[in-house]
């Protein structure tokens, strides 16, 4: 919905977005409090942005970025469903599993300086297993038999559900 788009993501003020739509106000608070869940997820697109602190890379950019994303680990392929499922059947055994590992990070294929998250070209999604031990050591090329082997591991761990 548009209104959601230029409420959450551009972040556009009611009397911008009442103009722009042509739709009462009153309209827009009701929209607002229906869409909870969905200002929800977009809260967590801009978390994950947030934590990145691009400086030429807009929000409304990364967003369109990240909504065209497979939701899958770009190195062994789990998907964000598959890592709930997992979670739900106890068979993920990490302690960190309160901070990290519930839905995909993102990771640079390329590794550049620290905190070089700038190039959309050079990211994608990874589970936390992939982005972790691919760590800022290996590109992206080294790294993808290991991320093959991982995802055989996760679908083995799947299936036995």
């Amino acid at each position: 919905m548009e209104f959601l788009y230029l409420s959450t993501v551009k972040q556009m003020s009611y009397n911008e977005i009442s103009e722009n739509l042509g739709v009462e106000k009153t309209q827009l608070s009701k929209w607002w409090e229906e869409l909870k869940v969905e200002r929800g997820k977009i809260s967590k697109i801009r978390i994950l942005y947030n934590r990145k602190k691009f400086k030429k890379l807009t929000f409304p950019e990364f967003y369109d970025w990240y909504q065209s994303q497979k939701k899958q680990c770009y190195y062994c392929g789990l998907t964000e469903n598959e890592i709930k499922k997992l979670i739900e059947m106890g068979s993920i055994k990490t302690v960190r599993l309160v901070t990290r590992g519930r839905s995909l990070e993102l990771e640079r294929r390329v590794p550049k300086p620290k905190n070089d998250y700038e190039d959309i070209d050079n990211l994608v999604l990874s589970c936390y297993w992939c982005n972790s031990s691919k760590s800022d050591e290996f590109t992206e090329v080294e790294f993808k038999p290991i991320g093959i082997l991982f995802g055989k591991i996760w679908k083995n761990r799947l299936k036995s559900i």
